[in-house]
């Protein structure tokens, strides 16, 4: 999982996700599939933000269907990734790109079409994460976010101690969705992130470097590693007990009024 924006992430950790095709689970294709969705319910070219984008896995498929991202994120590297990108894909004049927490990103209030994070707003927490996305979008517009939830309500003592320490706030679905009726967001869809999606864009290229950091690296990656392989062989035995659930969610906009 990506590493949380509050604790002061150690130099090691931002070196090893640096390494990586994408910093959280999902795929292009997801990815794609979600924006087609909402595609007739937005502007031509909306005005998008990828709060906690990394090297911009979902802020690019996003910039290529037309809308223009900003990309907000702590970490420069990740950012310069995201900017080489997409001047390599053509979609340079589509991205922009800005050094800040999700929750202090400068953007102006009920600026945004829509507001896009994948795998980061566990970062700062969800209820934390939606109250600012609330402020930057317009009524009317959209917000789309995946979230590490638990898919059963009774789990396993091993996922609960794990979680405990990694991600004491994680909600169940129903959780999630009452967390943001409450803050008034209009629920569209739920979509879980499909098994797949973590283990071939996600864990394959992380066990490649997990092997490579076990063999040769310096201690502090050693244990980074050590630490993400802990999660993948608990998610190969309990992926049907916690998950990623895409939330697609919307700000209510007064009748007749479209975003």
């Amino acid at each position: 999982m990506r590493e949380p924006e509050a604790d002061a992430p150690s130099p090691a950790l931002f070196a090893f996700f640096e390494c990586l095709p994408r910093q959280g689970p999902g795929a292009v294709e997801v990815t794609r599939a979600l924006y087609d969705e909402l595609r007739a319910e937005l502007p031509a070219r909306p005005r998008a933000a990828d709060m906690g984008c990394g090297s911009g896995a979902a802020g690019l498929v996003l910039a290529e269907a037309g809308a223009q991202v900003t990309g907000v994120d702590v970490h420069q590297p990740y950012l310069d990734a995201f900017a080489g990108a997409a001047a390599a894909r053509g979609v340079a004049d589509h991205v922009a790109t800005r050094r800040a927490s999700m929750t202090a990103s400068g953007l102006a209030p009920g600026s945004l079409d829509l507001v896009w994070s994948e795998g980061a707003v566990f970062t700062v927490g969800f209820e934390t994460a939606l109250e600012v996305f609330m402020g930057l979008v317009k009524p009317g517009g959209f917000v789309v976010v995946s979230e590490c939830v638990r898919l059963q309500e009774r789990v396993p003592e091993e996922v609960r101690r794990f979680w405990a320490v990694n991600y004491p706030g994680m909600a169940t679905v129903g959780g999630a969705l009452r967390t943001a009726e409450r803050l008034g967001y209009r629920f569209v869809a739920a979509k879980r992130l499909a098994n797949w999606a973590w283990e071939r864009d996600f864990y394959a290229p992380m066990g490649e470097l997990i092997a490579e950091v076990e063999a040769a690296g310096p201690a502090a990656l050693r244990a980074v590693a050590r630490e993400q392989r802990a999660e993948i062989e608990l998610f190969r035995r309990y992926g049907d007990v916690f998950g990623y659930v895409f939330f697609v969610l919307a700000r209510p906009a007064p009748v007749g009024l479209r975003p």
